[in-house]
């Protein structure tokens, strides 16, 4: 593209975005109606979209020390913020999570019993106009640890229906014995329906869990990693890992599910129970390791028999690959590098659809008194655990930009892949949607993206490079996402037959803010919230999809 074109384009797409900014931006696929500039004292960033209801929005945000519960309108003004209380000294709380149950907003946070050496997890009810908790806490369930240091951690999910919440803990042990964990399942008024403390026939370092939920009936479900005899992902050129299922319900019945496919790795799964009870698993598989991928599998498990009912796996085909390499290499069969399977979405019909991201990080060697390698935010914030607990999908925590001594961490987010499965296992189509977010010391923390189903179409949300607009789904060279003024935040909507439409959304120069698409979040059936920020200001957004 001549320099001349290139002043065109951003031209235009300055005009597109600039269009009725302060209020409501029609797009072909979606309307975007942007809020007003928020400021704020001290510099902080949005934890967490919590709930919504007939009234406005809820959220969690973060400041150096504090967290704040805090409601805003349908218009997207800040209504009220008020602190979360978390105590002080050997009382002092942390605070977990945040979520909707039932109507309800609560409020999860642990407290450390020193002196029996026990970790409690308790949930509070907020009442909606005080933004405070109207009861006192109550214990949900606790586990023992030995010391700080290897302290384990509270996770939760909630069942399709939202009416069943699973708590989930992983309790430290030696590395000799077997893995100890606990479940703790209950109904959407936070009333226990059963608790239990496991112990797995696996050694505690040679096991890992990768996922856990739970179904509308109250069963849990844990897929999990196992090594045979040392943490190595081959040996003598085969898979050293298996991926086993376990499910658990309140009648202390147990069934274990071995997931393998022969001689083939295992590079990522996910799995969801159907509303029919069955239970779908669906991967990425190579022939090579676990960071490379081949092709797609498939497997159907009957919930009432618990027999596989179906399995299939495919490798891609070269029409697919073309879009990532050249055709000689596409013809050879090459694998595809680094990708992490997100997310997978079921079909009506029993098929699925996934949806991975090319993802990892690099760590590279700088010197430390150079001024272009010193963080432009100075000294890290030091934020509450809650920042570093394991519930986003990604395996790098959040945690503001900082330096690691004399290493510069790159992290890098590119290409999504969205591959459609038919009830048989067999890929229909497959589309490479591309991007690339390299960026430097900051978590990644403006990288990925936001994801919304509603109306027959997956929409996907996030930073781009404008030069980028136009291009196709074969076009190799990829310009990087910066956070300069001209970087756009842009709508790519797939259907069901995988057509893909792309359109700019909003520039940064324009809200002088920078999306953060890891806390965006779809909160009905066809909205999402978009949050934007950048030092003191924030700016929210709510796209309406067509």
């Amino acid at each position: 593209m001549t320099f001349w074109n290139k002043g065109i384009l951003m031209v235009l797409v300055a005009a597109i975005v600039s269009a009725n900014l302060s209020g409501q931006q029609k797009t072909k696929n979606g309307d975007l109606y942007l809020g007003p500039e928020i400021k704020s004292e001290k510099r902080g960033t949005l934890e967490d979209i919590v709930g919504m209801d007939s009234d406005g929005y809820y959220m969690v945000r973060a400041e150096p020390k504090n967290f704040y519960l805090e409601k805003y309108d349908l218009k997207l003004n800040l209504v009220k913020s008020e602190e979360i209380e978390l105590g002080r000294g050997a009382d002092r709380r942390y605070l977990e999570f945040a979520e909707q149950l039932n109507g309800e907003i609560y409020l999860f946070t642990t407290q450390y019993d020193n002196t029996a050496r026990r970790r409690v997890l308790f949930a509070e009810k907020v009442n909606r106009k005080t933004l405070k908790p109207e009861e006192e806490p109550i214990q949900l369930t606790a586990y023992d640890y030995r010391n700080k240091s290897d302290e384990g951690y509270f996770d939760y999910n909630v069942s399709r229906d939202s009416s069943k919440i699973l708590i989930y803990y992983d309790s430290p042990g030696q590395s000799n014995t077997g893995e100890k964990f606990g479940i703790s399942v209950h109904d959407s008024n936070l009333n226990t329906l059963w608790n239990k403390e496991l112990e797995l026939p696996f050694k505690n370092r040679l096991y890992t869990v990768e996922r856990y939920k739970v179904d509308n009936q109250g069963n849990a479900y844990l897929l999990g990693l196992v090594y045979r005899g040392q943490v190595r992902d081959k040996k003598q050129g085969r898979p050293n890992y298996e991926y086993h299922l376990l499910v658990y319900n309140q009648d202390d019945e147990y069934t274990e599910y071995l997931l393998s496919l022969q001689n083939k790795f295992i590079t990522d799964m996910q799995f969801e129970i159907s509303r029919t009870g069955d239970i779908i698993c669906a991967g990425l598989y190579s022939d090579f390791g676990t960071s490379s991928v081949k092709g797609t599998f498939y497997l159907l498990i009957d919930g009432k028999t618990r027999e596989i009912k179906k399995e299939h796996y495919e490798q891609f085909d070269p029409s697919f690959l073309v879009d990532f390499m050249s055709e000689k290499r596409a013809g050879k069969g090459r694998e595809l590098t680094r990708y992490n399977l997100n997310q997978l979405e079921i079909r009506r019909d029993g098929g699925v659809v996934l949806v991975a991201e090319q993802f990892f990080v690099r760590e590279l060697q700088q010197n430390f008194n150079d001024p272009r390698f010193r963080s432009p935010f100075g000294n890290p914030f030091l934020y509450p655990g809650y920042f570093y607990y394991p519930r986003w999908r990604f395996p790098y925590r959040y945690g503001y930009p900082f330096m690691n001594g004399d290493r510069e961490i790159q992290y890098n987010y590119n290409d999504i892949i969205v591959i459609n499965i038919d009830p048989n296992g067999s890929i229909q189509w497959a589309k490479r949607i591309p991007k690339r977010q390299r960026s430097k010391d900051d978590g990644g923390r403006y990288s990925s993206y936001a994801m919304s189903v509603s109306k027959g179409k997956m929409h996907f949300v996030f930073n781009d490079n404008p030069k980028n607009l136009h291009k196709k789904s074969g076009d190799q060279r990829i310009h990087n996402f910066t956070k300069g003024k001209e970087s756009v935040v842009v709508l790519v909507s797939l259907d069901g037959r995988g057509e893909v439409e792309k359109e700019p959304l909003f520039q940064v120069k324009d809200t002088k803010t920078i999306t953060k698409p890891l806390v965006c979040e779809q909160i009905s059936r066809d909205q999402m919230i978009i949050y934007s920020e950048r030092n003191r200001k924030a700016t929210f957004g709510r796209l309406t999809f067509q």
